[in-house]
């Protein structure tokens, strides 16, 4: 199944990449067409990078790439702009700009537009020490209006919606804790430890997925953020959904590393059958966990946790009670009642008064 779908996985980033460079080729398009009619300019390059630069996969990502662009182009102006008409020498006032911007630039705030603040301070200190002013004046016109046609088609244009990645990769983890719920049954009822059933690697492997989806699901909600697309209203990602499968992935691994280092924890075959039985309903629960209502079957697997307790003998060991104490916490997980829905107060209706 693996082999299957990492096909998949190139085929839906060329997509993205796709649907990115045609924003931002619209995007530089219009601005060179913009700034031609309505600056004059023969070559508005510096709008069109603007807006080549600024488009991102996310409206969000872009409203925050303008930000930095616009703010680091901005602080190269301000840099320069009193160095080139008050600094002498000319070396002396280039040594002073190209310090004063790099320094700024390395902040974190400005990521990799940080780069732009030196560059608009050295080119804004060359127009304005040869008397070529204007030119400063046309050239923000340009990234203003390259920074407006960016965000305008990032947010018309088609802007990605990510909920489809995130329920893949929830899917993926269900699957993946699933399986590892039952092979730890398989390991109790062989007495072996759980590395050896489910191979060495096995809480890593749950360690990755589980960063995919919380990557995954932070994606989706960060695409569906003032986005226009009626998909985007429709689904938004449940983050109820992965907080549960994040506690029973903490509590799988934690039975799995006391199973490991003291195999016989199960104890004898009147606790370790019923128990292996749990794990085995703990596995189809948090399979079928999508954010509706619990699983049917979860009452009664509670009801035989608590009766497992009182009968079976884990008090003599306190292995099978901490056994006992991570399925109690999947199981309470895995029951938490889906969130009520907000709806309007209803009004009792009165019988009009007769006239």
């Amino acid at each position: 199944m693996r082999g299957a779908r990492r096909p998949g996985v190139p085929t839906r980033i060329a997509r993205t990449d796709l649907a990115e460079a045609a924003r931002a080729s619209v995007a530089a398009g219009l601005t060179w067409q913009t700034c031609a009619a309505l600056l004059h300019t023969p070559a508005p390059y510096a709008g069109a990078v603007a807006a080549l630069l600024i488009v991102e996969t996310t409206v969000v990502r872009t409203v925050s790439a303008a930000l930095r662009y616009g703010a680091g182009c901005l602080l190269g102006v301000l840099v320069a702009v009193p160095a080139a008409l008050y600094a002498r020498p000319v070396l002396a006032g280039l040594a002073l700009v190209a310090f004063a911007s790099v320094l700024p630039a390395r902040h974190g705030f400005f990521g990799h537009h940080g780069v732009h603040v030196p560059m608009t301070a050295l080119l804004t200190f060359a127009l304005v020490r040869d008397r070529h002013p204007d030119e400063v004046i046309v050239h923000l016109a340009e990234i203003v209006l390259g920074i407006a046609f960016g965000l305008a088609c990032s947010a018309l244009l088609c802007p990605a919606v990510r909920v489809r990645s995130a329920e893949r990769a929830l899917e993926e983890l269900r699957a993946l804790v699933a399986r590892y719920l039952d092979g730890l049954a398989d390991a109790v009822l062989r007495r072996e430890r759980p590395r050896h059933v489910l191979g060495p690697a096995w809480e890593r492997d749950l360690d990755a997925a589980l960063e995919r989806a919380r990557t995954a699901v932070a994606e989706a909600r960060e695409s569906t953020r003032w986005n226009v697309r009626p998909a985007a209203r429709r689904r938004r990602p449940d983050d109820r959904v992965l907080d549960i499968l994040t506690d029973v992935v903490r509590r799988l691994a934690a039975t799995g590393r006391l199973l490991d280092a003291r195999p016989e924890t199960a104890g004898p075959a009147a606790f370790a059958r019923p128990y292996t039985r749990l794990l085995r309903t703990t596995a189809l629960c948090a399979y079928c966990c999508r954010g509706g209502r619990p699983h049917p079957a979860l009452p009664a697997a509670r009801h035989a946790l608590t009766r497992l307790g009182d009968c079976a003998p884990p008090a003599a060991d306190p292995g099978a009670g901490r056994l006992l104490g991570h399925l109690d916490s999947a199981l309470t997980s895995l029951s938490a009642p889906p969130p009520a829905r907000a709806g309007r107060a209803r009004v009792p209706l009165r019988p009009a008064p007769r006239r």
